[in-house]
């Protein structure tokens, strides 16, 4: 996967972009584009969505 950090549309392939944790949406160019993170047990974890919609339908976090 493409450093989630990046910004989005810099060489960045649908086939490497990151989806949606509710919906599965490749996330290519997205303004709408979310990332949660949090670190556990001393690892760092992150979630990607879509849009604000999709992060407030997610029942994991």
């Amino acid at each position: 996967m493409v450093d989630p950090t990046s910004d989005l549309g810099e060489d960045v392939d649908e086939e490497d972009a990151p989806e949606c944790a509710t919906c599965g949406t490749k996330i290519v160019q997205l303004p709408s584009h979310r990332v949660v993170s949090w670190v556990e047990d001393g690892r760092a974890h992150h979630r990607h969505f879509c849009s604000e919609e999709c992060l407030a339908d997610d029942d994991e976090l």
